[in-house]
């Protein structure tokens, strides 16, 4: 993860309300700033006490951004089609580079 402490990177998942009122688990892949906010990418691991069956959601990509709240960090959905769609964008390249990196 990006400029987090170590210790920070051990607690990887966590249990996130969707709005459908149900529980998921999901693991945190990265943390990472765009355009003067925090965002957090993260991977669904799929409804908590969903009885070993498989979440029609489990093993997406989820998108969300980071805000503080006194000393807790908040996951917010993002609201905004437009700031969506650039996240998204950032997100993309973010794995190309990862890509051309990874093929040197």
């Amino acid at each position: 993860m990006s400029g987090k402490p170590e210790q920070e990177e051990q607690a990887s998942v966590i249990t996130l309300e969707g709005d459908d009122g149900h529980s998921y688990s999901c693991q945190i892949l990265d943390i990472f700033n765009f355009e003067e906010k925090e965002y957090a990418l993260l991977l669904n691991l799929g409804e908590v006490n969903n009885e070993g069956e498989d979440s029609e959601n489990q093993g997406s990509i989820v998108v969300m951004r980071l805000t503080e709240r006194g000393d807790q960090s908040v996951f917010q959905t993002i609201e905004s089609e437009e700031e969506f769609e650039r996240v998204i964008a950032h997100v993309e390249d973010m794995v190309k580079q990862a890509e051309e990196t990874a093929a040197e």
